[in-house]
C-alpha cells in the first residue's frame, strides 16, 4: 500500500472511531427509560451554590426559581465574586446568603466555587446543588438533584439546555449542538450504565466529594476536569434527566463566539491530552467509569468532527482516484453512516422532524463558519478561563422559549 494509501486509512479510521462512539451514545439515548427507584427517604440538607460575577440583571430569575423548590432546611448561598455591580445587594434583597470574594481574577469559576465551599466547612450541608445565575431551574430539579446525588453518592448532572436568544444559524445550531452534547450522550451513557462528564450548571454533589476536588485544575472545562478528577476519586457522574434547567447563549455574536472558543478549546485539549491517559487508566484499574470517560472524550465537538471527516473523505478519494484501493472510502463512508445514525436519530427524538431537516439544510454553513474558531486551536489556542459577556437584558429563558423543545419529546 501507498504513503498515500495508509495515511487516507489511518485517518479515515481516526474519524470511524468517535462517530461510531456518538452513534451508540446516541442511540442509546433513544432507547425506552428505565424506572430509577431511589432508596433515599429523606431530603437531604441542601445548599444550592451560585457563582455570580456581574450577574445583577439576571440572578433575580434564577432566585426566583430556586425559592419553590426549598425544604425549610437548604440555604441558597451566592459567590459575589469580583463583582462590579449590585450582585451582592439584589442576591441579599431576595432572601440569599452571600459571599463576597476578590482575588486576582485569573481563577475564574472553579475560584469562586473553592471560595464558596471553604466558607461552607463551618456549617456543612449534606449535599450541594451548583446553579449559574443565568439559569434557570424548572420545578422539582433541585429536589431531584439532591435525592439523585445523595442516594448515588456521587456527583449528578441535570438536563441543561440552552435556548437561542437570535434567529440566525449559529445561534439555532449551537442550542441543538448543546442538546446532543450536554442531554443526549450523558442520557445514553447513563442508560448503558456507565460515567457521564459534568456540564455546568443544573449538577449536584455530596459535600466532601466536592470540597475536597481539584476543581478543575490545569483546564479551562472545568466541568469536564472536575467529573474527570471525581471519577477518578471512585464517584462517578450520573445523569438525572428530569432535573431541568435553562440558560439562554449570548445574544451578541463576537460574546457566542468567545463562548464557544474557550467551551471547545477546553474540549480538543481534553481530547489529545486526557482521553489517552483515562483509556489507559480504565484498562490498568479495570475502572469501566475512568475508561468510559476516556472514550466519550475521543468525540470532538460535532462542527469539529464533521470538518475531520470532510479531510478525511477527501484523502480517501484522492486514494481510490489514484491507486483504485477503496478501504479507506469504504471507512469513510461507515464514518459518515454512523454519523448520520447518531446526530439524526438523536435530533429526530429530542427535537422532532421538521427541526431534523432545517438541521441538515443549515449545517454546511455553520460548519465552515466555526473553522477559524478551530484552526485557533491549533495556532492560538484558548487557554484561560474568561466570563461570557451577555446582553444587559439577557436572562435565563421562559417556559418553552428554546424552539427545538416544544417539538420535541422531552427525554
Amino acid at each position: 500500500m501507498s504513503a498515500l494509501g495508509l495515511f487516507a486509512l489511518a485517518a479515515a479510521v481516526l474519524v470511524l472511531a468517535p462517530c461510531a462512539i456518538l452513534a451508540l451514545e446516541c442511540l442509546a439515548a433513544c432507547l425506552p427509560p428505565r424506572r430509577q427507584r431511589l432508596h433515599v427517604v429523606r431530603a437531604p440538607e441542601t445548599v444550592v451554590l451560585i457563582p455570580a460575577h456581574d450577574e445583577e440583571q439576571c440572578l433575580p430569575v434564577a432566585l426566583r426559581s430556586i425559592e419553590p423548590e426549598l425544604a425549610e432546611s437548604d440555604r441558597v448561598l451566592v459567590v459575589a465574586h469580583n463583582c462590579g455591580d449590585r450582585t451582592a445587594m439584589v442576591a441579599r434583597a431576595l432572601g440569599a446568603s452571600v459571599l463576597e470574594v476578590r482575588d486576582d481574577g485569573t481563577g475564574g469559576k472553579p475560584a469562586a466555587l473553592v471560595a464558596g465551599l471553604r466558607h461552607l466547612d463551618s456549617d456543612p450541608p449534606e449535599v450541594v446543588v451548583i446553579v449559574d445565575a443565568d439559569c434557570r431551574v424548572e420545578k422539582g430539579a433541585i429536589r431531584a438533584l439532591a435525592m439523585a446525588a445523595a442516594e448515588s453518592g456521587g456527583p449528578v448532572q441535570g438536563d441543561y439546555r440552552f435556548a437561542s436568544e437570535t434567529d440566525d444559524d449559529f445561534g439555532t445550531l449551537s442550542s441543538l449542538a448543546l442538546l446532543v452534547k450536554n442531554v443526549v450522550r450523558p442520557l445514553g451513557l447513563t442508560r448503558l450504565g456507565l460515567a457521564c462528564l459534568l456540564n455546568g450548571a443544573g449538577s449536584a454533589y455530596p459535600f466532601r466529594p466536592l470540597r475536597d476536588a481539584p476543581h478543575g485544575e490545569g483546564s479551562i472545562a472545568e466541568d469536564y476536569q472536575l467529573a474527570i478528577d471525581l471519577a477518578k476519586r471512585g464517584f462517578p457522574t450520573r445523569f438525572v434527566p428530569e432535573a431541568r434547567v435553562r440558560s439562554v447563549l449570548p445574544g451578541r455574536h463576537d460574546a457566542a463566539l468567545r463562548q464557544r472558543r474557550r467551551w471547545e478549546h477546553g474540549h480538543l485539549a481534553l481530547v489529545s491530552r486526557t482521553a489517552p491517559l483515562l483509556l489507559l487508566r480504565g484498562l490498568f484499574t479495570l475502572d469501566r467509569h475512568v475508561f468510559s470517560l476516556g472514550v466519550d472524550l475521543l468525540v470532538p465537538p460535532l462542527a469539529f468532527l464533521v470538518l475531520a471527516w470532510t479531510a478525511s473523505a477527501a484523502l480517501a478519494l484522492a486514494d481510490l482516484a489514484l491507486t483504485g484501493r477503496s478501504a479507506a472510502t469504504w471507512t469513510v463512508f461507515a464514518a459518515a453512516a454512523l454519523l448520520f445514525a447518531g446526530v439524526g436519530s438523536a435530533l429526530l427524538r429530542f427535537a422532532g422532524p421538521r427541526t431534523l431537516i432545517a438541521t441538515l439544510r443549515r449545517a454546511p454553513g455553520y460548519v465552515l463558519a466555526k473553522l477559524p474558531l478551530y484552526l485557533g486551536f491549533f495556532a492560538r489556542r484558548e487557554t484561560r478561563w474568561r466570563k461570557t459577556e451577555r446582553t444587559s437584558t439577557q436572562g435565563a429563558p421562559a417556559a418553552d422559549e428554546t424552539r427545538h423543545e416544544r417539538s420535541g419529546t422531552g427525554s
